[in-house]
């Protein structure tokens, strides 16, 4: 349950993490976001390795390639 959880929704919070820092370092405006927009970077890819370390369960694995052969 907490694999499936990992793949569907933290996974993409963590690339949108990153997405949002890497705004935050092309953004003119504020310049307190534009100085935390590395560390905003190096928090989501920290996330995002350590979620996509967890393995798939080896019954949806099976399911994916059953989709993807058809």
């Amino acid at each position: 349950m907490f694999k499936k959880l990992v793949k569907k929704v933290f996974e993409p919070i963590s690339m949108g993490i990153i997405v949002v820092g890497i705004i935050a370092l092309c953004q003119p405006w504020f310049l307190q976001l534009h100085r935390r927009g590395f560390i905003i970077i190096i928090v989501g890819l920290a996330s995002f390795i350590i979620f996509s370390h967890f393995k798939q369960p080896v019954e949806e694995e099976k399911e994916e390639e059953a989709v993807e052969g058809i």
